[in-house]
C-alpha cells in the first residue's frame, strides 16, 4: 500500500482522471494513469494496472451494453490472437527499443493518414488489422490501445465506449489469468489495486456528469491526441533504454 499522503493523492488523482477520460472516449487509463503509477511504485506493473483497467471496463461495458455489437469485437479479437503470438518471437529476435520506435512511428503515421487522406471505420478488414497490431503492440510494448482505438475515431462516443470497453475487458482478463497461473500476482499488488479502486469509481461516476458536455465531434481529436501521447511515451521509453 501507499502510505505517503502526497504520493497517494497523486496516484488517486491520476487514476480518477484516467478513468474519467477512458469512460468518455474508450481509451485513456494507460496514457494518463499508468506512467504516474509506475513512477510512484513499480509494483503497480502489470497486475494492478490491468486489474484497475479491467474493473473500469466492466463498469463501462455494463453502462453502454445497448450500443455493443459483438460481431465487431469478435473480428478484433480474431486479429488480436495472432498479433499476441507474433509478438513473442519479435521480443526474442529484435531489441525492444527498436520495436517500440517502429510502433510509435506507425501510430503517428496512422493518425496523420486518418486526418489527411483516409476515414477509418469499423470494417471487417480494419477491425482484424487493428486487432492484430493491438495484440502485437500490447505484447511487445504493453501499449496496445491506440491501434484499436483509431478504428473507432469516426464512430459515436457510445459505440466507442461500449466496444472498446468490452475488447479491453476480454484482453485484460486473459492477461490477468496468465499472470495468476504464473504466480505473478503478489499480496502487495492486490493491496495496491484495492487502494486505487475508489478512484476508478469516482472517475467513472464523474464521466457520467461530464458526458453532457462531451460532443460526438470531440471523439476523433481526443483519440488522436491520446494516440500521439502514447507514441511519445513509447518513444521516450525506447530512447531511455538505448
Amino acid at each position: 500500500m501507499l502510505f505517503d499522503p502526497l504520493l497517494l493523492s497523486i496516484a488517486l488523482l491520476s487514476v480518477t482522471l484516467g478513468a474519467a477520460l477512458q469512460s468518455l472516449t474508450g481509451i485513456g487509463m494507460a496514457v494518463i494513469a499508468a506512467p504516474v503509477l509506475i513512477l510512484i511504485e513499480p509494483a503497480f506493473l502489470p497486475a494492478p494496472i490491468l486489474s484497475l483497467g479491467c474493473s473500469l471496463c466492466i463498469l463501462n461495458t455494463v453502462r453502454n451494453r445497448q450500443n455493443l455489437k459483438a460481431g465487431n469485437i469478435r473480428l478484433a479479437l480474431y486479429g488480436r490472437f495472432p498479433g499476441v503470438l507474433a509478438g513473442i518471437p519479435l521480443l526474442v529476435l529484435l531489441p525492444q527499443p527498436i520495436l517500440m520506435i517502429g510502433f510509435a512511428v506507425l501510430i503517428i503515421f496512422s493518425v496523420a493518414l486518418s486526418y489527411h487522406t483516409a476515414q477509418l471505420h469499423q470494417t471487417p478488414r480494419n477491425l482484424i488489422v487493428a486487432g492484430f497490431f493491438s495484440g502485437l503492440m500490447g505484447t511487445t510494448t504493453s501499449v496496445g490501445g491506440p491501434a484499436i482505438a483509431l478504428v473507432y475515431q469516426n464512430s459515436s462516443p457510445q459505440q466507442a465506449r461500449a466496444e472498446l470497453g468490452f475488447y479491453f475487458l476480454v484482453g485484460t482478463l486473459m492477461s490477468l489469468s496468465m499472470l495468476g497461473v504464473a504466480g505473478q500476482i503478489s499480496a502487495q499488488q492486490v493491496s495496491l489495486t484495492l487502494q486505487m479502486l475508489p478512484a476508478v469509481l469516482v472517475g467513472f461516476l464523474g464521466s457520467i456528469w461530464l458526458d453532457r458536455y462531451f460532443k460526438a465531434n470531440y471523439l476523433k481529436p481526443v483519440i488522436a491526441l491520446l494516440s500521439l501521447s502514447s507514441s511519445a511515451l513509447i518513444l521516450w521509453r525506447a530512447i531511455s533504454q538505448m
